[in-house]
C-alpha cells in the first residue's frame, strides 16, 4: 500500500515549481513526504535536461543506488528529461521514452509534467481518501516563498537551448488560475511571490500582457512582495519598467538574461535583439530607481566567440552595473541548432573567460554591498536568522526575528554571497 513519497529535484526554479505541483497533488491523497528516499514507497525525480551534465546527474543517482533498493519502490521520472517533442504534432516522442527506459531500467513510469494530474490514477490512489480543502502550496520549510508558473514550453528556439524540444510549444496558463493560486498562497501567510516562465515576460492572454497580469497580482490584498524570472530583453516594455521601479510591492531586483554582449554572437544564438537593447533597458531602470539590482545570465565560449566578442560581454556587464551573473560555459547540447557547429573554443579559454566575468561582477557587487553598510533596508525573514532583502539579497541576521514578517534592519557587514544585519 502506498503511504509515502520522496521528491528529488534537479535544475532551475521552474523544476522546483513543478516539484511543488507534484507535492501538492500527492498530499491531497494524504501521502506523507519523506526526506530519505530509501524509506519511501514512491520516488519521484523532477529532472532537468538543459545540459548533458544535468542528465548525467540522474544517471549517477541511479547507478549509486543498488538495484535491490528499487524492488519495493515505484520510481517516476518527470520534468524536462521525461519528454522530447515532435514539434509538428506537439506530441511526446515514444522513441525517446523507450530510449530512456533502456538507459534507466529502474524507472517504472515516465510522465510528462503537463500530464502530472494523471499520477494518482497511474499509482492507483483512487481508493485513498482525499484531504478536504487542501491548499498546501509549498513544503513547510518554505511557506513564505511561493513559485508560480505562468507558462509551459517555449517558442524562441535559441540555438543552444533544448527547452523547446524538451517542453514543447509555449502554453500560457490562464490568468484566473495563476491569480487564484497566488491568492490562496497569500491567504495562508505567503510573503514572496515569484512568477516563473521560460521567458516570463512573454506571457499573454488575448489583449492582456505580462504587465497587466502583474498589476492584478499587485492588487491582491495583503502585505507581500513580487518578483519574476527569467526575463527576455525582447519583451521588456517601458510599461513594465515603470511598474516594477515605481510600485512598492515589487522587489527592486530583476534577472534579465543577456547571454552575450556581441551582436554577432547574439545573432548566432538567435536571441532576437542586439546588445544595445539590453543596455537601454538597464539605463531606463536605473534612471527611475538608482538602487535597483539587475542580474543576468551569460554564456562564454559559444562557437567562434573571439576575444573581441568576449570583451564586449565584459564591457556590457560593467556598463550596466550587473551585480550577479549566472555563467554557463558553452557545451554542445544534442538536438539543438548550435550542436551542429564546431565547439572550437578550448575549455581552458572558456574557464579563463568565466573567471574574468566573475571577477568583474564580484568587484561591482562588493562595491554595491559596501555602500549599504550602515543603512537600513527592508528584510523579509523566512527563518529566525535568515531573510531576503527588498533588493533580493540573501541576508543573515545576528539576532533572531519572527519569520514571515518584514523588518527594517541595518546592514552591518557583507560577504560575496549576501548581507549581514
Amino acid at each position: 500500500m502506498i503511504e509515502t513519497f520522496y521528491i528529488k529535484t534537479y535544475g532551475c526554479a521552474m523544476n522546483y515549481a513543478d516539484a511543488n505541483s507534484v507535492r501538492n497533488l500527492l498530499k491531497k491523497y494524504n501521502l506523507k513526504e519523506l526526506k530519505n528516499w530509501q524509506k519511501a514507497d514512491i520516488v519521484i525525480l523532477v529532472t532537468c535536461s538543459i545540459r548533458q551534465q544535468a542528465e548525467d546527474k540522474v544517471s549517477g543517482w541511479g547507478i549509486k543506488a543498488q538495484k535491490s533498493q528499487f524492488e519495493d519502490k515505484t520510481v517516476v521520472v518527470t520534468g524536462c528529461m521525461a519528454q522530447r517533442y515532435d514539434r509538428k504534432t506537439d506530441l511526446t516522442s515514444k522513441k525517446y521514452q523507450n530510449q530512456l527506459l533502456d538507459r534507466f531500467p529502474w524507472i517504472d513510469y515516465i510522465i510528462n509534467i503537463k500530464d502530472i494530474k494523471q499520477l494518482p490514477k497511474i499509482l492507483n490512489l483512487g481508493n485513498k481518501e482525499l484531504v478536504e480543502n487542501s491548499n498546501i502550496f509549498y513544503d513547510e520549510s518554505n511557506i513564505y516563498q511561493g513559485l508560480f508558473s505562468t507558462s509551459y514550453g517555449c517558442n524562441n528556439f535559441c540555438s543552444y537551448c533544448i527547452v523547446p524540444y524538451a517542453r514543447g510549444k509555449l502554453v500560457n496558463y490562464p490568468k484566473e488560475e495563476i491569480l487564484n493560486d497566488i491568492k490562496e498562497f497569500v491567504k495562508n501567510g505567503g510573503k514572496l511571490i515569484t512568477l516563473l516562465g521560460q521567458n516570463v515576460n512573454s506571457w499573454k492572454q488575448e489583449d492582456e500582457t505580462f504587465t497587466d497580469l502583474l498589476k492584478e497580482v499587485e492588487s491582491i490584498e495583503g502585505e507581500f512582495w513580487i518578483n519574476f524570472l527569467s526575463s527576455h530583453p525582447r519583451d521588456f516594455s517601458d510599461e513594465l519598467i515603470e511598474l516594477i521601479t515605481t510600485h512598492d510591492k515589487f522587489l527592486k531586483h530583476c534577472n534579465i538574461a543577456v547571454q552575450s554582449g556581441s551582436d554577432r554572437i547574439l545573432e548566432m544564438m538567435n536571441r532576437q535583439y542586439k546588445a544595445q537593447r539590453f543596455i537601454e533597458i538597464c539605463k531606463k531602470i536605473k534612471e527611475k530607481s538608482p538602487q535597483f539590482r539587475i542580474t543576468t545570465d551569460a554564456i562564454v565560449g559559444f562557437p567562434t566567440e573571439s576575444e573581441e566578442d568576449f570583451n564586449k560581454t565584459l564591457a556590457l556587464l560593467k556598463e550596466c552595473d550587473i551585480e550577479m551573473v549566472y555563467i554557463g560555459k558553452y557545451s554542445p547540447r544534442e538536438g539543438t541548432t548550435a550542436s551542429k557547429l564546431e565547439d572550437n573554443v578550448p575549455l581552458k579559454i572558456k574557464k579563463q573567460r568565466e573567471k574574468k566575468l566573475r571577477d568583474a561582477v564580484n568587484e561591482i557587487r562588493s562595491k554595491k554591498h559596501s555602500n549599504l553598510v550602515g543603512k537600513e533596508i527592508p528584510i523579509l525573514m523566512i527563518s529566525p536568522s535568515r531573510g531576503i532583502s527588498y533588493y533580493s539579497h540573501e541576508v543573515i541576521t545576528e539576532k533572531k526575528y519572527e519569520p514571515g514578517h518584514i523588518y527594517n534592519l541595518e546592514v552591518k557587514d557583507y560577504s560575496r554571497s549576501g548581507l549581514k544585519c
